[in-house]
C-alpha cells in the first residue's frame, strides 16, 4: 500500500512536466525533434553487445571415479 502512495505522488509531481512537454512539442515541433534527437544520440550512452561467453566449471576427474565397484 505504502508503494502505491509513493507511486501516486511521484506521478502526481512530475504530471506538470509531462503536460508542458506536451504542449511545447505542438507548439515547437521542428526544436522538440531536434532536442530529443540530441539527447537520443547524445544523451543515451548504452552499447548493446552481446553477454560474455559462459564460463564452466572444469572438473577433473580422478582414473577410478568412473569405474564400477563390485
Amino acid at each position: 500500500m505504502t508503494w502505491f502512495f509513493i507511486g501516486l505522488g511521484l506521478v502526481l509531481l512530475l504530471s506538470p512536466f509531462a503536460v508542458w512537454a506536451v504542449r511545447f512539442a505542438r507548439r515547437q515541433r521542428g526544436a522538440a525533434v531536434a532536442l530529443t534527437s540530441l539527447l537520443v544520440i547524445f544523451g543515451m550512452d548504452i552499447r548493446i553487445t552481446p553477454p560474455p561467453p559462459p564460463q564452466f566449471e572444469l572438473v577433473h576427474r580422478q582414473a577410478g571415479d568412473d569405474e564400477p565397484k563390485d
